[in-house]
């Protein structure tokens, strides 16, 4: 498949495009069963009336960390299920992937997420909560200005339809190309924590949210400086399955190395290892030489930031 300079151009303004059809409806039918009996034992529709009758306390709803060391199966790919395995093998799939990169794409990670509606709580107790960015899965560098050249790819195949009562991905258009900027400023205001913006009602420059629905065999894709969130499921009798894919350029993957889900665990001792290293060593792990244009004055401060006690000063 080629994407069309109009899809292209939308993908570089908006940060998100959703694509129909990249997958049959039989696949998605056999990846969504598949993916029940990983997450709840048994259809989703059988788990829910046991849930709402009181026979089952087993909960699912913390999208893919649920079952990472779940006895029925696991989130994290391959699973084990050639009906979820193999959609990495779709080569329309693949097609859109690197023309939205630039480049050949390398692995970053993939795995199940699965957010169940009636015991779901993977999301922010206010509207203006949980607005951030998934740069920091597979990135321990933050946002540069430039776009398309050292954030990646995320996608999310959809299961089933999800409409706009079934928790869809809230979505702030054109963010990733202010990311650098909105989280500079909200370093100064106090507005930042992590990856995550604590109040996005005090980054006025951000557009307005839009829901990311989709049909059955849809597949989205999004920069990972695109700023989105969470919501609540309006009718908490339904689910929200996605079979998640992210990669980068292949020119860039020593950048985003550390991936998912060894960053979670790793992280704590990786940060102050480079916080502490030379210049020399961190660029064994990927980071651009001192003299590098990612150095801006932006993103040295960016790093002092997430590098509490770094020494900049070879970078600057």
């Amino acid at each position: 498949m080629t994407l069309t300079q109009t899809q292209l151009d939308t993908f570089y303004r908006d940060g998100y495009l959703i694509i129909p059809d990249v997958f049959s409806a039989e696949e998605m039918d056999a990846a969504c069963a598949a993916m029940e009996q990983i997450f709840y034992g048994k259809p989703f529709v059988e788990w829910r009336e046991d849930f709402e009758a009181g026979q089952t306390d087993k909960k699912v709803s913390d999208g893919f960390t649920t079952t990472h060391n779940h006895s029925e199966g696991r989130s994290q790919f391959p699973v084990g299920m050639d009906a979820l395995d193999r959609l990495i093998e779709n080569k329309t799939y693949l097609d859109i992937f690197e023309q939205l990169l630039g480049d050949k794409a390398t692995y970053c990670n993939a795995h199940l997420f699965m957010r169940s509606g009636p015991t779901d709580k993977r999301h922010a107790e206010h509207p203006w909560e949980g607005y951030h960015i998934d740069h920091y899965t597979n990135c321990l560098l933050p946002p540069f200005h430039d776009t398309g050249r050292f954030d990646y790819v995320n996608s999310g195949a959809y299961l089933h339809d999800v409409e706009e009562d079934g928790a869809p991905m809230l979505v702030i258009p054109g963010s990733h190309v202010q990311a650098a900027d909105t989280f500079s400023r909200g370093f100064s205001a106090d507005n930042v924590a992590g990856g995550s913006l604590k109040d996005i009602r005090k980054a006025p420059e951000l557009a307005p949210p839009k829901r990311a629905t989709g049909t059955r065999g849809s597949a989205a894709f999004y920069s990972s400086y695109l700023i989105h969130a969470a919501q609540p499921f309006q009718n908490k009798r339904k689910q929200r399955a996605f079979w998640t894919l992210s990669m980068c350029r292949r020119d860039n993957d020593r950048w985003t190395r550390f991936s998912n889900p060894f960053i979670y665990g790793e992280r704590n001792f990786m940060m102050p290892f480079f916080t502490k290293t030379t210049p020399r060593v961190r660029s064994l792990f990927g980071w651009p030489e001192p003299g590098h244009p990612y150095y801006t004055p932006q993103t040295v401060g960016l790093i002092e930031q997430t590098y509490p006690g770094i020494d900049m000063t070879p970078y600057r």
